[in-house]
């Protein structure tokens, strides 16, 4: 009798398959654990976003109607129209609270001449996110109507 000709799985192709099948199982795991431990650094920032879009929806507005402001680190006062405030992690316009989980808020006045022409500038640093998780940081300057 010829053992050879059998066909089948021996114990030895048996072990080796489910080593073979245990190594790529765990391969997969760890790919996967590593990718949806880091998911929450890809989903956070655009919830950061939509607080600076928040903010910018009623800045851009205010500084595009009026053609001077009174500007301190924490403070905006622009003539004869609204207050900005940053003040406890939150962002406030006339007492509203417009934008919340504010790291860091600055605002800086500048000046901007273009041949005879000088332009107001108030530049805004924000840092949004919460201090365990990816930050956003955003640095933008606002040029105030000058005409």
């Amino acid at each position: 009798m010829n053992l050879s000709n059998n066909k089948g799985v021996t114990l030895l192709a048996l072990i080796i398959y489910v080593f073979i099948f245990s190594l790529i199982i765990g391969v997969m795991t760890t790919i996967s654990s590593f990718f949806y431990g880091r998911i929450d650094e890809v989903v956070d920032p655009p919830k950061y976003v939509s607080e600076f879009n928040k903010f910018v929806m009623f800045f851009a507005v205010d500084v595009k109607n009026y053609d001077s402001a009174d500007v301190t680190s924490n403070t905006i006062t622009f003539k004869n129209g609204p207050i900005y405030k940053y003040q406890n992690g939150v962002i406030y316009r006339n007492d509203v609270k417009i934008a919340k989980d504010i790291l860091k808020c600055e605002f800086t006045p500048k000046t901007y001449n273009v041949g005879d022409l000088s332009k107001n500038i108030i530049n805004v640093y924000l840092q949004i996110g919460k201090e365990d998780k990816t930050i956003f940081e955003k640095n933008v300057d606002f040029t105030l109507k000058y005409w």
